[in-house]
């Protein structure tokens, strides 16, 4: 497998096994974080000149002309904000999820292959000034976010010590600072509230374009997942089925028949639904550009390794399952024969509750065994 700076240990590692991955680039919440994010760039970049600004405006007696300077100036900002969210929602629908093949890449809809990879990486570079995060890396958002609030603070108290020390500036401003440091404070938290609402709008309204509009990645990956979900419940059904049996008692082999005949038909109605979305996975990957890129024999092998495992473990969990209704049947036609009781109501019945449970056993077998790969 190749070694490149965009392939993390986890993506190689399900390449090897599936002959590809699909990997989640960017989240819904790291794309709304980004714009916490540029109102802390923005608010951290302005500090001072917009104090010095609301300065100005206050000595030379502009005082009508402030609140509507401020309310320009941040409006001027959310304006800004939105804009960059719009050209970054625009850039997340085209590259939420890149899938990785043996091969390269595929990152909005262009594929890379790994041997030729200069124009990819400086792709990537573009992606991650516009997101903060390089593929397969993780995100620099938070630490970003928190270097940011952590400039703003030191931005005040540098305003705070110049007029400390400056004795031309009087009590004005030191009053304007406060009421511009506690008005920043409430604005970035307005901001918040308003970025939390923001965020289940968004939330909405993508989640129902990717419904309308699904891409090829997508569809690969929730049909790959199910796969993935069902072959796990298949291992859970079987290891509930060992518990089950190899707990048995004789006396409860009616009861545990019960049990097991729930249990399989579950396990059946996986199978069927793996065969099912493994149709439709192979459908979508052949209709698509992906058909020459991603090597669905290969993935297939994978599935069926992963398919007839559990199918035969069960398949010899139910084989000595058998074995012991068949040595119980034998031990009680045995007794019938050398019983010298007339009446074997109760012995007789429980002959028949076996011969029923043998017969079902036989087959869930034949079952089993055709559903192999």
């Amino acid at each position: 497998m190749h070694t490149k700076d965009y392939l993390n240990h986890e993506i190689k590692e399900e390449i090897e096994k599936k002959g590809f991955s699909i990997y989640n680039y960017i989240s819904l919440k790291e794309l709304l974080l980004t714009v916490n994010k540029d109102y802390l760039w923005i608010i951290n970049i302005l500090t001072i000149p917009l104090f010095i600004f609301f300065i100005a405006i206050i000595y030379a007696s502009f005082t009508d002309y402030f609140i509507p300077s401020v309310i320009i100036v941040y409006s001027l900002i959310f304006i800004y904000l939105i804009i960059k969210l719009l050209f970054r929602t625009y850039k997340f629908s085209q590259i939420t999820n890149i899938i990785y093949t043996r091969k390269g890449l595929v990152i909005g809809n262009k594929i890379f292959h790994y041997e030729e990879d200069e124009k990819l990486k400086n792709l990537l570079l573009d992606y991650e000034k516009l997101f903060y995060e390089y593929l397969s890396k993780p995100s620099k958002l938070s630490k970003n976010i928190k270097h940011l609030r952590q400039n703003i603070i030191k931005n005040f108290e540098k305003i705070l010590d110049y007029i400390s020390k400056d004795n031309k500036l009087d009590l004005i401003a030191f009053f304007i600072l406060i009421i511009y440091g506690i008005g920043t404070i409430i604005l970035y938290y307005i901001g918040f509230i308003l970025g939390f609402f923001l965020f289940f709008l968004f939330s909405f309204f993508i989640n129902l374009y990717f419904k309308i509009n699904k891409s090829v990645e997508l569809k690969i990956k929730d049909n790959m997942t199910i796969i993935d979900n069902k072959l796990k419940k298949l291992d859970e059904i079987y290891l509930l089925l060992s518990k089950q049996i190899g707990t048995f008692q004789n006396g409860e082999i009616s009861n545990l028949s019960n049990k097991i005949d729930k249990d399989m038909n579950i396990f059946y109605e996986n199978i069927n639904n793996i065969l099912t979305y493994q149709d439709n996975l192979k459908n979508i990957i052949e209709q698509s550009i992906y058909k020459d890129f991603i090597d669905f024999e290969y993935l297939a092998f994978y599935i069926k390794t992963q398919f007839n495992k559990p199918l035969n473990d069960v398949i010899k969990l139910m084989s000595d399952y058998k074995s012991k209704v068949d040595n119980q049947i034998n031990e009680i036609e045995n007794y019938l024969k050398n019983s010298n009781e007339k009446e074997n109501y109760q012995v007789e019945q429980k002959l028949i509750n076996l011969q029923t449970i043998q017969k079902n056993i036989s087959m869930y077998l034949n079952k089993l065994k055709m559903s192999l790969q």
